[in-house]
């Protein structure tokens, strides 16, 4: 049984990554995991960041390192002195816990490379970006709680209790405390491949497939026992054809707290934008507008749920030539790019075939097409 101590310089464990088995016996063996046959395996959302061990001995005596020793230093980082929001919640965790997260910027597009701004800085530094910048730590893995070895115990139980001591606001004790988080897993009856397809699409990095059973192996690649699903195709620099308009309904699940919408004439004169806390209020103007005003202009008014993008008169996304197929992108952009692509720079810059965009993706389709391409950053003219 490991005490807390041997955590300190304890290996990472490595997860197996076997995108393409070269047999067709080993090609059926990665899909049998994929499909989770058996039911004997479990799937949680890889984020990210930096990988952190956090440590807490007691109060006020805490670690958090790196998974990588220096060449300089010759030990793991330490990152302890950098991640005060960390300490603060660690200090209410019972004495003698490990927990295993990804350090991550909160927010969506956010990769390693963001939070490396933050961990490559010295702690005074660190600690003062983090003022304007929100850091968020998501636990994958439960080693010990309250002194207790957890290393041997099957990791459904392991990340089963930390979901439980992480996520439940309502529990008597709540250890995640708004910065701690536990990753998002799946089990029986989801299909792994289209919940890692979903994650690539929206940006993220994908999934990481664990055997219920398995143990914490220090240091090893338990080929079989885990299995990372991830996006395959490297970034690319694709020219971009055309600019793609905004999809004009929302039907997302936020309406009744979605902010943006259009107030329509039902005799097809000028729509008008506006802002409502959502659906209750905005039912309520449509109400009062048509009984107050409908008899006197002649004409009643509706009121519909618009995207963001259509509200501010911004563009969706672009069209990218892969391989002579045209691939249309929108996962990824964010307001500032979607705005950007309303201006008249940017059209002139795609109508002279002069504007590039990088890309990435899961896999090609049968017809030749990105799977589920993200977009990463613009190139413009001067960077060729």
């Amino acid at each position: 049984m490991r005490t807390i101590d041997d955590f300190a310089l304890m290996e990472p464990m490595k997860y197996y990554d076997n995108p393409e088995p070269k047999t067709a016996t080993l090609q059926q063996k990665r899909q049998d995991i994929i499909n989770n046959k058996g039911n004997e395996y479990i799937a949680s959302v890889k984020h990210d960041g930096d990988w952190g061990c956090f440590i807490h001995y007691s109060k006020g005596h805490n670690l958090i390192r790196s998974r990588s020793i220096s060449k300089i230093t010759g030990v793991y980082g330490d990152y302890t002195a950098k991640l005060p929001t960390a300490i603060e919640v660690m200090d209410k965790w019972p004495d003698n816990t490990v927990i295993l997260a990804e350090i991550c910027v909160d927010g969506e597009g956010v990769n390693a490379n963001t939070i490396g701004t933050i961990l490559r800085c010295l702690p005074e530094k660190a600690v003062e970006r983090q003022k304007t910048t929100k850091v968020k730590f998501w636990g994958f893995d439960l080693l010990m709680w309250n002194g207790e070895d957890l290393t041997e115990t099957p990791y459904l139980v392991r990340i089963m209790e930390l979901e439980a001591l992480l996520n439940d606001r309502f529990a008597e004790h709540y250890y995640g405390a708004n910065h701690f988080c536990c990753t998002t897993v799946f089990a029986d009856g989801f299909d792994f491949a289209e919940e890692a397809d979903r994650i690539i699409a929206a940006g993220g990095e994908g999934l990481v497939i664990q055997k219920k059973d398995n143990h914490y192996w220090p240091g090893t690649r338990t080929a079989w026992k885990t299995l990372k699903l991830k996006q395959r195709l490297p970034e690319m620099e694709l020219l971009v054809t055309d600019i793609l308009e905004p999809t004009k309904e929302y039907t997302g699940k936020e309406i009744e707290t979605w902010p943006y919408w259009l107030a329509e004439p039902d005799d097809g004169d000028y729509p008008t934008m506006h802002n409502f806390r959502g659906a209750t209020e905005a039912l309520e103007y449509e109400k009062n507008f048509n009984e107050k005003h409908s008899e006197d202009l002649g004409y009643t008014v509706k009121v519909k749920a618009v995207t963001k993008p259509y509200f501010y008169g911004w563009k969706s996304g672009i069209t990218v030539l892969y391989n002579s197929v045209r691939v249309d992108v929108a996962s990824g952009l964010t307001d500032d790019d979607r705005a950007w692509l309303a201006t008249r720079e940017a059209y002139e810059l795609v109508h002279g075939t002069a504007l590039y965009a990088v890309v990435r993706g899961m896999s090609t389709n049968d017809k030749g097409a990105i799977r589920h391409p993200v977009f990463v950053r613009f190139r413009y003219p001067e960077e060729h």
